[in-house]
């Protein structure tokens, strides 16, 4: 009888959403960008005394001297080059796409009332201050900005929490991949405690009240003798953070020694995913800048899952009702394009220099703002209120975006999802 060797099982298992390749540059490494940021503001801290303007150098084009700040090399080449493309990349992906009118006309059309949010919030202030003048009962102009300081606050949570739910949906997908399911309930917690407890930190950091752009929430006023809630929340964040950390890690030690196979897929990802957020929350160098370290990987992510599904779903089609969403994803250079263009109207299209004809407001500064309000960067109170409306507008789109992304992708509910993303 011939001997055939006992195939060994492999200890670390791979499965891939896509393929090997793509996985690790688009899924799994897109991480490395927020990496990268985190490097070149850590440089950027320790050779200039200005952080935020200090230059790596120059380039001239012509009569035009483009500096090399730390605003251009992370701020802007984020928000540029890859945010707000990728907020086209939901709309391409909705408006024009016939099945989705068929299926969420409502919440297609009442997406478009989370443009008001923003507008509403900001000048309720003035509206009350209005009214109350009227009675003899004045409030204070300092007091006026709490319409566009809460608006922002929660625009940046709803950012955040968009971005975790994004990486759990991944996470849940190497799972699916792997079929591994025998750990869900220490999976979920893990996640969501390595996530959410380095912005609670943050939020009861000792340096939390001196950050730029940041609201003053309270949680550092003493409540009983020098006991704040701060004084509290932070140590038992801390506590949980490493807990969870410790046991999950172990765990997983404990799988691979007894020889089980682990899903090697899902842990790589959230190597990566988990130091970069403790990182992005644990110091003022970096929190300055917490918005772009931990959307840009979200962004690549997001980029390659909706073009994937495009070139499944219309390239392969010859219903003549894809016809317009066929030709936005006809390739990789004209969805590039087309989301170039989209960009260009939200910060500097024509609407924005008819407004600044019709009004004769300087709307390229408040533009320029705008991008570093959504970063996080901008303190609101310190905005004009012409800005804090022009802020508040052009992140409608991202309101929009974050709505329209919780109910499209729905996995485990859609069985078209599950078709064109091959999951």
């Amino acid at each position: 009888m011939k001997y055939e060797p006992k195939k060994m099982k492999r200890r670390l298992d791979f499965e891939w959403i896509l393929d090997q390749k793509r996985d690790l540059i688009f899924y799994i490494g897109s991480a490395l960008i927020g990496w990268l940021y985190v490097g070149i503001i850590w440089y950027a801290s320790h050779h200039f005394s200005d952080t935020r303007k200090g230059s790596f150098g120059s380039l001239r084009v012509g009569d035009l001297e483009i500096s090399f700040t730390i605003q251009l090399l992370v701020v802007t080449s984020w928000a540029i080059f890859l945010d707000a493309p990728h907020i086209w990349a939901t709309l391409s992906r909705t408006l024009f796409d016939i099945d989705e009118w068929k299926n969420r006309r409502s919440q297609l059309l009442g997406s478009f009332g989370l443009f008001l949010i923003g507008p509403i919030a900001i000048s309720f202030p003035y509206f009350l201050a209005y009214g109350t003048a009227k009675h003899g009962f004045y409030i204070k102009k300092e007091t006026m900005t709490i319409g566009a300081i809460g608006f922002f606050t929660f625009f940046r949570l709803w950012a955040y929490y968009h971005v975790v739910r994004q990486h759990w949906g991944f996470f849940s997908l190497y799972k699916r991949k792997a079929n591994d399911y025998g750990t869900h309930r220490l999976d979920y917690w893990f996640f969501n405690l390595t996530m959410y407890m380095p912005l609670v930190m943050f939020i009861t950091s000792s340096f939390y009240p001196g950050l730029r752009g940041h609201p003053n929430l309270g949680l550092h006023r003493p409540i009983i003798g020098s006991l704040s809630i701060s004084s509290i929340l932070y140590p038992f964040a801390g506590l949980l953070y490493l807990f969870v950390l410790v046991i999950y890690l172990s765990y997983q030690l404990k799988l691979f020694l007894i020889g089980e196979q682990l899903n090697a897929s899902k842990l790589l990802y959230m190597l990566l995913i988990v130091p970069l957020h403790f990182v992005a929350f644990s110091d003022p160098i970096f929190a300055a800048f917490i918005t772009p370290i931990v959307t840009v990987g979200h962004n690549v992510q997001y980029h390659c899952i909706v073009y994937t599904y495009a070139q499944s779903k219309y390239q392969q089609s010859l219903n003549p009702e894809y016809k317009v969403p066929r030709i936005l994803f006809k390739n990789l250079t004209t969805y590039i394009i087309t989301g170039m263009i989209f960009t260009f109207l939200c910060y500097r299209g024509p609407w924005i220099n008819w407004l600044k004809k019709v009004t004769g407001l300087g709307l390229d500064k408040a533009v320029f703002h705008t991008v570093g309000m959504l970063a996080g960067i901008s303190d609101p109170k310190k905005l004009k209120l012409g800005q804090q409306m022009t802020a508040s507008v052009i992140s409608g789109f991202a309101l929009q975006h974050y709505y329209l992304d919780s109910i499209i992708w729905r996995v485990s509910k859609d069985k078209r999802v599950q078709k064109y993303l091959n999951v």
